[in-house]
């Protein structure tokens, strides 16, 4: 899964994975959150397998005066404040500065103790835009933070005894953009970024990344003949990028014993993407297609394509079909890692990982078809079937057996089919009642090499939940008050049994309530309780072996003033 704020990719190739704890930004600042379905290869690159969340935020000239905004609670608290402005009373250049501190307490070990886990963030960030001209656009910002948080330990495999260890991250990054508007009704976007990050979990990494990014967006022509069709418009894009990551990582293991050979990497990405969209029929009827090319120093060269089409019968239907390539690259942890997970009953053999530098690119192969209907103002549905196709996934394979030691290494050995489908239906009964439905069906079927001695963690069909639903209820009521409910279901894990726990992650129902008053246009007050239907309950495990702890019933009040 890729994920990128404003543009920004924060994806780690340490595990192929994001630091989410990390990626916090004033919720008030956020414009909108982009969720793009299946593989985004041809135009976000590599790692966009499975999907990509681009998160947004507002551009300054909407961020003007003064917020203030405070929450505290039964397990979280926090404070932002922000303030924007321009430069002179004709300037075309807006700023604004935000400074946000928030803890998040213990989540819940058992009925009589806590999980020692809890963490604590201060950040502060900043965004100019400028107009430069009718045409031109510029754009600064930056964020920058320091993290410390604590953890349960797995230090001793005989006892199973754990150690609360205090871990500290701290970074930054800033990010430029310049847009230009082309006479053509074209558009040329240049971006550049550069990010640093220290974290210590395990082991202590530090790493740098530099991405210089390169966009055109323009019309070839309009009302063309093609044979006996006219093509009422031809758009293209095309692009390049090149990123370096470096990355620093300390030999001195926390808790289990893990290690890096070499504990220096250079990573260089470059890549270049073309896409062509074709409209007819008045517009009914779309295609699209494309590919990306990039050399990968971990991996070579790899080629992203896809194709895709969009039909619109008639106004307020629309169904849509794609088949498309993406791959996700192999990881620094595949390549240099050396983990030793020890044993835990009633395995009586410990667990030693070994990463491969000659590790692949894990390929998926994804066919999807969809049908949209938004005929009626307030009734909209979608529906989306997939069907993914998994090459060169990484396992492990058995290399030897010295008990009471398991020696094995990261292999692309395995096969995966994933089909589902996903459900979403919203409804707006009144002008002052909006109700959203959305429901995921995922069936996932793995064929490892039947020739290869293959060491598993639990069967990959029964760590991904088969049945996901959520409902959510907004009410705008009278006097400026609002209610708002949510209810998720999340199927059982039989695959993911939390550390130390003889039962698996059980399915469970989460109910979210939230009552907001707003007495003035400036000001806020809101009171959330979550995980209502619960006192606690596990939702994942530790790979590692650290302390696995329950998500806590919850609440908290929050009060907001925007001047």
């Amino acid at each position: 899964l890729l994920v990128l704020i404003d543009g920004r990719s924060v994806y780690t190739p340490a595990f192929g994975g994001t630091y989410w704890d990390v990626q916090d930004y004033p919720i008030e600042d956020v414009e909108r959150i982009e969720v793009i379905r299946g593989p985004g290869g041809t135009v976000w690159g590599a790692n966009a397998v499975n999907g990509v969340i681009n998160i947004i935020t507002k551009r300054s000239k909407d961020t003007q005066g003064a917020l203030v905004s405070a929450y505290g609670g039964s397990h979280e608290r926090g404070l932002t404040a922000r303030y924007g402005g321009r430069f002179g009373e004709a300037s075309r250049t807006h700023y604004r500065f935000y400074g946000r501190a928030f803890r998040v307490d213990d989540f819940d070990l058992d009925q009589n103790g806590d999980g020692n886990d809890e963490w604590r963030q201060g950040r502060f960030g900043f965004r100019v835009d400028s107009e430069l001209s009718d045409r031109d656009t510029l754009r600064i910002s930056g964020d920058f933070y320091a993290e410390d948080n604590e953890e349960g330990t797995l230090v001793d495999s005989n006892t199973l005894a754990h150690r609360d260890v205090n871990y500290k991250q701290h970074g930054g990054n800033i990010l430029l953009n310049l847009d230009r508007k082309l006479e053509a009704g074209g558009k040329l976007r240049a971006k550049a970024y550069y990010a640093a990050d220290k974290r210590q979990f395990l082991l202590e990494e530090s790493r740098h990344t530099v991405d210089i990014e390169l966009q055109h967006d323009f019309v070839v022509g309009q009302d063309m003949a093609l044979g006996r069709l006219t093509v009422d418009q031809v758009a293209v894009s095309w692009g390049t990028n090149y990123r370096l990551s470096t990355s620093h990582t300390n030999m001195d293991p926390i808790g289990i014993q893990i290690s890096f050979d070499p504990n220096d990497e250079e990573v260089h990405l470059v890549s270049g993407f073309g896409q062509v969209q074709a409209d007819f029929l008045d517009g009914r009827f779309s295609l699209i297609v494309g590919s990306k090319l990039g050399y990968y120093s971990w991996s070579g060269f790899e080629i992203q394509p896809s194709g895709r089409f969009i039909f619109r019968p008639k106004e307020g239907h629309a169904i849509w079909g794609a088949v498309s390539r993406a791959v996700r690259t192999p990881t620094q942890a595949e390549r240099d890692l050396s983990l030793t997970l020890p044993a835990i009953p009633p395995s009586p053999a410990q667990i030693v990982l070994l990463g491969d530098r000659g590790a692949r690119s894990e390929e998926l192969l994804a066919f999807e078809l969809g049908y949209r209907f938004f005929a009626r103002e307030r009734f909209n549905a979608e529906i989306a079937l997939f069907w993914n196709e998994y090459e060169d996934r990484s396992s492990f394979r058995r290399v030897a057996l010295p008990p009471p030691t398991v020696d094995a290494k990261f292999v692309n050995e395995l096969e995966l089919t994933a089909r589902g489908v996903e459900v979403e239906v919203n409804l707006l009964p009144t002008d002052w009642w909006r109700l959203r439905m959305a429901y995921t069906y995922l069936n996932i079927d793995a064929d490892p090499d039947p020739s290869a001695t293959t060491i598993s963690f639990g069967k990959i069909k029964q760590q991904n939940p088969v049945h996901q639903v959520n409902l959510q209820s907004v009410f705008e009521l009278p006097m400026g008050f609002e209610f708002d409910t949510s209810v998720y279901f999340v199927d059982g894990l039989p695959g993911v049994r939390p550390t130390l726990e003889a039962d698996n992650v059980e399915q469970y129902v989460r109910l979210d309530l939230r009552i907001g008053y707003r007495p003035r246009d400036w000001v806020e007050i809101s009171l959330v309780g979550q995980n209502l239907t619960d006192r606690r309950h596990y939702e994942a495990n530790d790979f590692t072996l650290g302390r696995s702890t329950q998500i806590p019933r919850s609440g908290y009040a929050k009060v907001t003033f925007d001047f």
